[in-house]
């Protein structure tokens, strides 16, 4: 059981603590599962999920813990734990079917506290231990809070490697929504209006705030469910008789049109990670493996504005040295094609937003990559990079943008 309990990701915030004397607050207001109190502290008005038996989940605990400097104090902890698995039972430790965001306190007994303390760094023994949860990931949903106030339930997004652009201002969208009051109200639909809301331009002040901020870095197809505070939305003055003044609001959105791409099938199943071989050595004695193998590269990088960088562009040394067990390149997307590649051999890789460079970018990018050392020993390729090369690679290590 321990173990499986290790294997967990979860993020569990506990903000209470171990009672004194064994009193807590009035019990009346818990539910018992097994031996475990628990009830809900807030939650979303739509619940996404709830948690069943076989999902990965991701929470959020904090409670009371003995901390390094040997003081008591508030502590939190982040687990992974799959539902019915022994480390999260169906029934008994008062986790079961919680919804995306919910936060639960639990009043744990002492006979039962012990499994606990053996996942939750510090935690102190106590008549009844007080642990706060918040559920952040439900398999692929995931909870997203802002500093302004707004909360985002991602219920559909699209895997990285089929996302091909993400939006930025400037990009003309279309989306598919549905509009409530926090009664469960819908006071506005594209199913209502038998068409999608759009065109609008991102970023131009010809949507609420709330859209702004949530569609923002969004990839065509992905679905999210906010919830926007009254100052996104329309403020103290509402709009006519639909929306009351001061209202939060919860909408529905997919993001069905991105410029001049639709979303369907053809979207949907066609995957932008991967990568062509241009040009390959007719004899591979050397290629690179997903082991210490240091490597060094050469490359050339196109966004989708032409603009180019990288070292074959500015004739600076190659990329390197590096391994693949180790940091990689730092761009998950070439890190994905190197493997198996000849020394000497050329590839061109494309890039998705979100595999490609730290610093972020909107589009995907072509990268034309040559591997031109690997432990020491050189492709005859390189030869003719050195003629022209000058200057050297930043100091930081990585692939920059």
């Amino acid at each position: 059981s321990c173990r499986v309990w290790l294997l967990v990701c979860l993020v569990v915030c506990v903000t209470g603590g171990n009672s004194k004397n064994g009193e807590v607050e009035n019990l009346s207001e818990y539910s018992a599962d097994g031996k475990v109190l628990y009830k809900t502290l807030w939650k979303l008005k739509d619940c996404a999920g709830p948690a069943q038996d076989g999902d990965d989940v991701t929470m959020i605990m904090k409670y009371e813990g003995l901390m390094a400097n040997g003081t008591h104090g508030q502590m939190e902890h982040t687990l992974t734990a799959k539902i019915g698995k022994e480390s999260i039972r169906s029934a008994g430790d008062g986790l079961y079917r919680m919804c995306l965001g919910e936060q639960r306190r639990l009043v744990i007994p002492q006979h039962v506290s012990h499994k606990y303390r053996e996942i939750l760094p510090g935690l102190l023994p106590g008549d009844n231990t007080v642990i706060d949860v918040e559920m952040i990931i439900i398999k692929k949903m995931s909870l997203h809070k802002s500093v302004s106030g707004l909360v985002m339930a991602m219920l559909e997004p699209v895997q990285d490697e089929f996302c091909s652009r993400t939006v930025i201002v400037g990009d003309t969208l279309y989306v598919e929504y549905e509009g409530t009051l926090e009664d469960g109200t819908v006071f506005d639909s594209s199913a209502r209006r038998g068409m999608p809301f759009g065109p609008f331009v991102h970023g131009h002040k010809q949507i609420i705030d709330g859209y702004t901020e949530t569609l923002e870095g969004r990839c065509l197809g992905e679905r999210w469910r906010m919830t926007v505070p009254p100052h996104l939305a329309y403020g103290d003055d509402g709009v006519g008789e639909d929306i009351p003044g001061g209202a939060t609001l919860t909408f529905d959105v997919r993001l069905i049109k991105l410029n001049d791409d639709i979303w369907g099938d053809e979207i949907r199943n066609k995957k932008v990670l991967g990568y062509e071989v241009i040009e390959k050595p007719a004899v591979c004695d050397e290629f690179a493996g997903a082991g210490d193998d240091e490597l060094y590269i050469h490359y050339e990088a196109t966004r989708e504005d032409k603009s180019k960088f990288g070292s074959l562009v500015t004739q600076t040394p190659p990329y390197g040295p590096f391994s693949l067990s180790g940091k990689g390149t730092f761009v998950p997307a070439l890190d994905y094609a190197l493997p198996g590649m000849c020394l000497g051999e050329r590839r061109v890789v494309v890039v998705p937003p979100r595999m490609g460079w730290v610093g972020g970018h909107h589009d995907s990018i072509m990268v034309e990559v040559v591997l031109v050392k690997m432990n020491g020993k050189e492709a005859d390729i390189l030869k003719k990079y050195q003629k022209s090369s000058r200057g050297r690679r930043g100091e930081s290590g990585k692939i920059e943008l």
